[in-house]
């Protein structure tokens, strides 16, 4: 039998590197779901950046902000949140610029998003490219924190995640990245896993009846927990090296070889 509910992860894993989800993946992940296999992307994007994914595959229920949220898109409904409290975020921003006065910031919250000017100033373009809505404002992150923040994000020209990392030690704070350029940083509780747990706990299910696939630092927790942790062949060595299996990559459609396997056992009954 294949698994009862899977977790996808989006960048690197299930879209493609120009951010598309093949007709392949697509087919597999609407016939499984259509037997009763429970699917949820479970992405650092915030819920913006996901929804359209989540409608094209009609999938109803998202962990987004890497497992800070765990929403119901169609609904609008938050289901879980952790954030960072208000104290806390300003003393990770007084860190990280002491360290790295130079840093690029950004930051999520239940009332909006926002980005320091250098960060805008570099994203803008992009931002109007992909027609993606603008932040909710544009200046210091630390006259934006109103209460609770779900998400900080830094960026450096000259320092890698892992660098900018050594600012905040001694902070009780969960810190990760999907890349080697953007250092995100939440509430000490937040990982992939520990919401994918509580979507189980929803659903009736153990972890033995899960699978999830990703790529990347981020994605390691649920890999790790879940009964089929599956991982790309584009992903980094630390994620394939605690995966149960590698697929070919994301351009390959790795997700989708796999899914149809599991696709053919459960018409099967096997």
């Amino acid at each position: 039998m294949g698994p009862k509910l899977i977790a996808l992860d989006l960048d690197g894993t299930l879209l493609t590197s120009d951010k598309r989800i093949t007709a392949r993946a697509e087919a597999a992940i609407k016939a499984l779901s259509h037997q009763g296999v429970h699917i949820a992307i479970c992405t650092g994007r915030p819920p913006r950046h996901t929804q359209a994914y989540a409608e094209q595959l009609e999938l109803p229920t998202t962990i987004v902000y890497n497992g800070a949220t765990l929403m119901d898109l169609a609904s609008g409904e938050v289901v879980h949140l952790h954030q960072l409290d208000r104290h806390l975020a300003l003393a990770v921003l007084a860190s990280m610029r002491a360290s790295f006065p130079e840093v690029m910031g950004g930051m999520e919250t239940v009332y909006g998003w926002y980005l320091d000017p250098n960060t805008y100033a570099e994203r803008r373009a992009l931002l109007e490219e992909r027609g993606l809505a603008p932040p909710d404002g544009v200046g210091a992150l630390e006259g934006f924190v109103q209460g609770g923040v779900i998400k900080l994000f830094f960026r450096h020209p000259g320092h890698r995640p892992s660098e900018l990392l050594a600012a905040l030690d001694g902070l009780d704070i969960y810190a990760t990245w999907s890349g080697e350029t953007l250092l995100e940083v939440m509430h000490p509780a937040v990982n992939k896993r520990d919401a994918l747990e509580r979507l189980c706990q929803q659903l009736g299910l153990d972890r033995h009846q899960v699978a999830a696939f990703g790529d990347e630092r981020n994605d390691r927790e649920m890999l790790a927990w879940a009964g089929i942790g599956v991982a790309m062949a584009n992903g980094s060595p630390e994620t394939r090296a605690i995966a149960d299996l590698v697929t070919a990559s994301n351009d390959e459609d790795g997700v989708a070889s796999v899914l149809e396997g599991w696709l053919d056992s459960e018409a099967t009954g096997g």
